[in-house]
């Protein structure tokens, strides 16, 4: 250890005083010590030679050729999924690895004039936070985020006392699919769950946050995914945190802290903007001093078991309390006051009082409006299609009763419309169809009755199409069908008849779906050759038709990430 330490010395003194060709010796041999123990697949660090480490990717420079900064984030992370397996599963059009592989060499931490370094979305294999860190005395922006670090924070940034931003993520929200399924009962359903879940990209936790109480100057503080468990036992969570008077955004999202909000020591904040404590164990009321917030632009208490109402903040743009059970939200009263600058709100899985008020026309910011399972009742009132920002409307799972509005086509920017098992009745608008926007469209588990439009089919962006177990009829040819861009489609347990006109035709190239549900769809003589020549087709579900053949299921496997299985119940 004592050898370490004089090297380190040495070094630091050798850097200081062999400036050449705009780049310190020392700064230069430190980088190409941390590089020689990475690899390197993509060879992000290609340019790491000659004398002048200032020209380098990832590396800047002062006047004076001193490393101020070192970026080297994984410009391409790989975007992972959770697949119906429940494995991750790369999900990313990238065929290349960007990520740098290894451990930290502790010489890059003798480069003590850096301000800004980031490392994060790298894999540094479960290596711990170099203690080495803590000689960066004027380091002002540190994220080493989602690197796959694995340790536990005590004193490595306690002497950083110039921290602006502060970055030690260890787990990132991905799209989990595994509660994608196709179940055989009596009446088929098809579910296909729009889930986010955690996964980790590291271990990193903290006993307590003493540690913080020196970085007074600290404005973004980010530890998603951090352990705060031990910290949570004590109420050292809250504490060292709330110190922190000057903080702008504060994450601490999955972190498996429990008890009470601190309210009355939030107060002390005067210039937060952002507060996540989503996926924690939180169980106490929703404070009505909240409202003294006047700065807070976002409040994301999601997944927790909070209960009480949420206070009026004017000034939201963004507002997320879904999965508290206890929580009570009524609208009308909400919504009787104004909240113009109001953008996202997720309220899903909370208990909802009484129906959709026609005041929620005033939030006339609004883009994102979800209430999932939320009990709400009555139709859905012309209000809602006065929202022309709306993007994105999803009120899945409640007893909304009345028809679709005609003058849901008054939504021209709407992208994703989701009224799953609900009591919707009367026809599918052909209104909608001048949504030219429309990516997403689930009506199914309602009662509509009548056709389904064949200009929905033609929509230019739609790919995901699902008016399963309603009352529909009319014919649906497959050649119209293959003329749309669904990677989803769903017909099943209608009065639909598809027909198979298409037995003699070639495939259009355009035509790429993913999964096809034709259950119960009056479809008679053998299965199409269409079907089989769908490269893209993961399943292909034709129960309860008069088909002949060798199979009236076929599952077509293919190297697609996304379904890789069928379930028979």
């Amino acid at each position: 250890m004592w050898l370490k330490k004089v090297f380190l010395i040495f070094a630091t003194l050798f850097y200081r005083f062999s400036l050449v060709g705009g780049c310190y010796d020392g700064e230069r041999a430190a980088l190409m010590s941390f590089k020689s123990l990475l690899t390197d697949p993509s060879n992000r660090l290609s340019s790491w030679k000659g004398e002048n480490c200032c020209s380098w990717k990832g590396i800047k420079c002062s006047s004076s050729g001193r490393v101020v900064v070192v970026n080297l984030r994984n410009p391409h992370p790989d975007e992972v999924m959770i697949n119906v397996n429940k494995e991750v599963v790369s999900n990313s059009n990238n065929t290349s690895d960007f990520s740098l592989k290894g451990t930290v060499y502790p010489l890059l931490f003798t480069l003590d004039h850096i301000q800004y370094l980031d490392l994060s979305f790298n894999n540094f294999v479960f290596s711990k936070l170099p203690v080495e860190i803590s000689n960066l005395t004027k380091l002002t922006y540190p994220n080493l985020s989602n690197a796959m670090f694995q340790d536990s924070i005590s004193t490595q940034f306690s002497n950083l006392t110039s921290l602006w931003s502060l970055d030690l993520s260890c787990a990132n929200l991905v799209p989990d699919l595994s509660s994608v399924s196709v179940s055989l009962t009596l009446q088929p359903k098809l579910d296909v769950g729009s889930f986010l879940s955690f996964i980790s990209y590291g271990y990193l936790s903290s006993p307590n946050l003493r540690w913080l109480e020196g970085l007074r100057h600290l404005r973004y503080l980010v530890m998603t995914g951090v352990d705060l468990s031990k910290a949570s036992e004590s109420f050292h969570w809250a504490e060292p945190v709330l110190s922190l008077s000057n903080l702008i955004l504060l994450r601490l999202s999955n972190c498996n802290i429990s008890g009470r909000i601190p309210i009355g020591e939030l107060l002390n904040f005067t210039s937060l903007s952002v507060l996540d404590t989503s996926s924690n164990i939180l169980t106490s009321t929703i404070p009505d001093m909240l409202s003294n917030l006047t700065t807070l632009s976002a409040l994301d208490f999601s997944v927790n078991d909070l209960d009480g109402q949420i206070p009026y903040l004017p000034q939201l743009e963004q507002l997320y309390v879904s999965s508290n059970p206890a929580m009570t939200i009524n609208l009308v009263s909400m919504f009787s006051a104004s909240w113009s600058k109001l953008k996202f709100l997720d309220i899903s899985f909370s208990h909802v009082c009484g129906t959709l008020p026609p005041s929620l026309s005033n939030s006339t910011s609004l883009t994102f409006f979800q209430a999932d399972g939320c009990s709400i009742q009555g139709s859905i009132p012309s209000s809602v299609t006065k929202l022309k920002k709306l993007r994105i409307l999803v009120l899945n799972d409640n007893n909304i009763t009345g028809q679709l509005p005609v003058s849901m086509s008054s939504l021209i920017i709407l992208q994703y419309l989701s009224l799953i098992q609900n009591g919707l009745r009367g026809y599918i608008p052909t209104s909608i169809c001048q949504i030219l926007s429309l990516d997403y469209l689930n009506v199914q588990w309602n009662e509509l009755t009548g056709s389904v439009p064949s200009c929905i089919l033609q929509l230019p962006k739609l790919s995901y199409l699902s008016v399963q177990n309603n009352n529909l009829n009319g014919n649906m040819p497959l050649s119209l069908i293959q003329k749309s861009k669904l990677g989803i489609l769903s017909f099943g347990i209608n009065g639909l008849s598809v027909e198979n006109d298409v037995q003699h035709q070639p495939i259009l190239q355009t035509f790429k779906p993913m999964l096809l549900e034709f259950t119960s769809c009056k479809m008679r003589e053998e299965i199409p050759e269409f079907f089989s020549n769908l490269m893209s087709l993961v399943i292909l579900l034709l129960v309860n038709n008069s088909l002949s053949g060798a199979h009236t299921i076929l599952v077509v496997q293919s190297t697609s990430p996304i379904c890789t299985r069928f379930i028979d119940d």
